[in-house]
């Protein structure tokens, strides 16, 4: 969108310093000038994907899975080409270099599990072109730094090789002559060395006769010649001829690389802007990692905004975050406060942050930051005096102010630093209450500062405008930086000039020039400041317990899942167990049934001990079973009914179990060599079963007494009141229980009182043989008049 920002803002915001910073992030010319121009977009769903980008290309960086190679830009390269030029060594090094980038990115993203964890990123590699062939040209024909490679041909290799035999051939004909006892003499040095691209050797000028050759040079005192003998002359023409062949080969090598990059252009363009694709959301992702950004939460449905604890991200030193909650019925916000309090930090903040959202960038904020698109974004901010144009700073701003107000509309965010500042206080806070109604009415979120006691009073009864204040301690006369909405700021002159030390008499006679309603005005900021503060210290508070409170529940939701988890292997267990036992049992009867035919067909005594001894086998195999007629069974059990050590037959296990222990809504059962938690909806009750022990049991004497027994279920007891031996037994029922249970800890309510039961019971679970650990209870579980108790797995 066209109109969204001007550079201006761009630059009263701070965001050209944003966009260097990405800038020195990328990898390539492409991705660096792409960050140096990045603009806000206003379409959600391309800022939504970019976000989501910068979130992949965060995570890379966490990670630090992988990191793009630096490469040039190719374009130029590839339009030279394409014109048909030819290509340097150098230059086609530079496109070999790009295509192994390119490379790179691909073999990343063939682990299917990279693939999976940056699917945006992934999608974008999927897309590059292999140009496999012209790659293992330029690899077989380029070293790195662009010499020709002997494998480039066939036809430069055998040169090479020639030239290299021949120049071996040179030196060892030019080593006789410096070895000979005839010719050393004649030299001045026994040395080779090349003057005019040839090997030649220092004669001395007196012996220029003695050796035939050609002078190619002398010394600068006349006094050596360098002669290259004669029967070096003629194989040196001919490595001149080959130095010759060697360069046609190399240039028909660079025009055949050339023309292939020609033919591939528009894969390699293509290539070039996938790259830088993802050359800038690496960027992105590096910025956000370096500033421990979040991913924002965009607000689609209206222009709410809710900042939590953002940061200006080109702060140094100790920040104190931005917290900020607009409802959609507040358009306008006035800012109030001490100078260098941070009305100006806070309002390019904002702005800012608003900014980088819309151009798919983390915020140094918590994730619950949430804010809208904006379809404008308008700022008047700092100093706009003009000596060129002959312009005051009153004049200046009021320039830009008709061009934002003449603009804005529903969508836009506006941000006003010293709104109605630098003319008559009157006229000034007059125009500034216009410019926001005005402003306001057209649905544009408008965000001001200032120091006019006007405008406070004007935003305090407007409805669709709030106060807010930077926050300023009176003690030490120092601005805490934190913004208060909801109320305005105070001037707080008299206070800081009597602190400072101006005398009571001047104060007091600075106080009677003061119309009264400035005073009562002050008055109530004053107790609106006081209260906002006690009100923010309670919030906290109740957002610590919240999350207190959070804690104990997903612990209490992770217990019950484990409970479940455990109790459904336990019944597992149990179907397993029975379906083995009817198994067995069948077996057992069709055993029976043959002896039985046996028995029939001998008749006799013999036959009638039989039959007694199967009656009894049946007996005791019904009691193996458990069974019981369906004419035993009554209803589901009340949970009023219910009793300790009461017989139920479990309907999914097919077998009758014993109460253990019980709620309203489940049982603790023993079946067999099990127990098992079930809800009571699994029971039936067994008719004419024989009484048990009532939960009850009373003792009488004297005067008679009640002894009540203490049940033992959950995962916490209450034995405060008790003496250790009484509570020793009812510990290891919990232990039991809670071993059975899947339970991993139980908590001890002993009190703190004299400390002698906690003594006691800590010393006994020293040696108990189902505790792994235990410990005192925190403050939310109710310090050391709990003990917790780790149980072994």
């Amino acid at each position: 969108m066209a109109d969204l920002i001007t550079e201006r803002e761009i630059k009263i915001l701070e965001f050209d310093e944003i966009r260097r910073q990405l800038a020195d992030y990328t990898a390539s010319p492409m991705g660096r000038e792409c960050m140096l121009n990045l603009s806000p977009n206003a379409d959600y769903k391309v800022i939504e994907n970019l976000q989501k980008e910068s979130s992949e290309a965060k995570l890379l960086s966490v990670k630090n899975a992988f990191t793009p190679s630096t490469v040039e830009d190719i374009l130029p390269l590839i339009s030279r080409a394409d014109k048909g030029s030819i290509l340097t060594g150098a230059e086609l090094a530079v496109i070999s270099t790009f295509m192994k980038a390119v490379h790179r990115w691909q073999h990343f993203f063939k682990d299917i599990d990279n693939s999976l964890l940056y699917p945006r990123m992934a999608e974008l590699a999927k897309r590059f072109k292999a140009c496999e062939q012209l790659y293992r040209e330029l690899v077989k024909s380029l070293d790195q730094d662009g010499n020709i490679l002997d494998s480039a041909s066939s036809a430069l290799s055998s040169i090479r090789r020639k030239t290299h035999a021949l120049q071996f051939k040179i030196r060892d004909k030019l080593d006789e002559y410096i070895r000979s006892p005839l010719y050393r003499r004649y030299l001045q040095e026994s040395l080779v060395t090349i003057r005019s691209n040839r090997f030649v050797i220092p004669v001395k000028q007196e012996y220029r006769q003695q050796v035939d050759g050609v002078v190619h040079d002398q010394s600068a005192s006349g006094a050596t010649l360098f002669i290259e003998p004669l029967p070096v002359v003629r194989m040196q023409n001919e490595l001149v001829a080959l130095h010759k062949e060697e360069e046609k080969e190399i240039e028909r090598i660079l025009i055949d690389l050339s023309l292939k990059i020609s033919g591939e252009k528009e894969l390699l363009i293509s290539n070039r802007e996938l790259y830088t694709s993802l050359d800038i959301i690496t960027a992105r992702g590096r910025l956000s990692f370096k500033m421990g950004g979040s991913e924002p939460v965009l607000i689609r449905d209206g222009f709410r905004v809710a900042i939590k604890n953002g940061i200006h991200p080109l702060l140094t030193g100790e920040r104190v975050p931005l917290n900020l909650e607009l409802e959609e019925d507040v358009r306008t916000l006035v800012i109030t406060g001490p100078n260098t309090g941070g009305k100006t930090v806070a309002l390019k903040t904002i702005g800012l942050l608003a900014v980088m959202t819309q151009c798919g960038l983390h915020l140094p904020a918590e994730k619950e930051t949430g804010l809208p698109v904006f379809r404008k974004i308008r700022a008047d901010i700092g100093d706009e005096q003009s000596i060129v144009q002959s312009l005051s700073t009153f004049s200046g701003h009021m320039k830009n102010i008709i061009e934002i107000v003449d603009t804005a509309e529903s969508g836009t965010l506006v941000l006003f630093d010293e709104l109605g500042a630098g003319t008559d206080p009157s006229e000034g806070s007059a125009l500034a209450m216009a410019i926001l109604e005005e402003l306001t009415g057209k649905g544009a979120l408008t965000v001001a500062t200032t120091h006019i006691n006007e405008l406070k009073l004007f935003a305090q009864m407007q409805k669709r405008m709030q106060n807010a204040a930077m926050e300023f301690d009176l003690e030490t006369l120092e601005p805490t930086y934190r913004l208060l909405q909801g109320i305005p700021g105070q001037s707080n002159a008299f206070h800081i000039a009597r602190r400072l030390g101006l005398s009571e008499q001047i104060l007091e006679k600075a106080k009677s020039f003061l119309h009264r309603a400035h005073d009562q005005v002050e008055s109530v900021i004053a107790q609106l400041v006081e209260d906002q503060q006690r009100y923010s210290r309670d919030s906290e508070q109740a957002a610590l317990d919240r999350s207190r409170a959070e804690l104990l529940i997903q612990d209490l939701e992770r217990e019950q899942s484990l409970i479940k988890s455990r109790r459904d292997d336990i019944l597992k267990e149990a179907r397993e167990e029975a379906r083995q036992l009817v198994r067995k049992t069948k077996t057992t009867v069709d055993d029976m049934i043959k002896e039985i035919r046996i028995l029939k067909t001998e008749g006799g005594s013999q036959s009638l001990a039989g039959a007694e001894r199967l009656r009894q086998d049946i007996i005791k195999l019904r009691q193996e079973m458990n069974q019981v007629d369906e004419d035993d069974l009554g209803d589901s059990p009340d949970p009023a009914e219910l009793l300790v050590g009461m017989e139920v037959y479990i309907q999914s296990l097919r077998q009758k179990g014993e109460i253990i222990s019980f709620t309203e809504q489940e049982a603790l059962v023993q079946v067999g060599v099990l127990r098992v938690n079930l809800p009571l909806t699994e029971f039936k009750t067994v008719k004419n079963q024989v009484s048990k022990k009532s939960k009850e049991r009373s003792v009488s004497s004297g005067g008679g007494y009640s002894v009540r027994k203490e049940e033992v279920t959950g995962s916490s007891i209450d034995i405060r009141g008790l003496t250790l031996e009484e509570s020793i037994p009812l510990v290891d029922k919990l232990i039991d229980n809670a071993l059975w249970a899947g339970l991993n800890r139980v908590e001890l309510i002993h009190g703190k009182g004299t400390g002698k039961l906690k003594t006691g019971l800590r010393d006994y679970l020293k040696t108990h043989k189902l505790v792994s650990r235990f410990r005192g209870g925190s403050s939310a579980e109710g310090g050391e008049g709990v003990t917790v108790v780790e149980i072994k797995s």
